[in-house]
């Protein structure tokens, strides 16, 4: 009986790969496999190089034909200040201050200031400049969303589902108009 869950184990592990790129626990979890277990495949296929793997904060295991610039978009999302504010600029179709981001997500100024600042410079988002604020909103969001659907599915399969409803984020720049 060992033997047969040891197959499967192994399989769901390459599948889960193949599909998109995958924090090591998440792959855990999806396959429901123990980690030890896990880690033993995954050392196998790194050796054949079937696998590749890039280590930081979040060890993410993924496919060689997987876009490198579509792990690093996956890392990225793993902080969830960034995924709510790339969230809500692609969701919103004006542009929106920092401050209406703070509010909109309820996450503090200096963590959206540093995801605001990350998705900067990966080029997901552009920064208008108004006297005495600035505004922010994605910059290509066909490509945002192709690459949400490489690599959460499940975001844009409920994406119409998701609504931003509250504050309404124009009552925050009416002073300024």
């Amino acid at each position: 009986m060992s033997k047969q869950k040891i197959i499967p184990c192994k399989e769901s592990v390459k599948e889960c790969i193949s599909k998109k790129p995958i924090t090591f626990m998440k792959l855990v979890s999806e396959t429901q496999c123990a980690s030890e277990t896990v880690e033993k495949y995954l050392s196998e296929f790194i050796k054949e190089m079937s696998i590749l793997e890039k280590k930081g904060k979040f060890r993410i295991i993924y496919s060689p034909e997987t876009n490198p610039e579509l792990v690093e978009f996956y890392e990225l999302l793993l902080n969830p200040t960034v995924k709510a504010l790339l969230l809500v600029l692609l969701k919103i179709e004006k542009p929106l201050s920092q401050i209406e981001l703070v509010a909109t997500i309820e996450k503090s100024n200096p963590s959206v200031s540093r995801g605001l600042k990350l998705l900067l410079r990966k080029q997901f988002i552009k920064r208008n400049y108004h006297a005495p604020f600035s505004t922010y909103q994605c910059n290509n969001k066909k490509k945002i969303f192709e690459m949400l659907k490489n690599t959460y599915p499940e975001i844009t399969e409920n994406y119409k589902k998701f609504d931003v409803c509250y504050p309404k984020p124009s009552i925050f720049l009416e002073i300024h108009q």
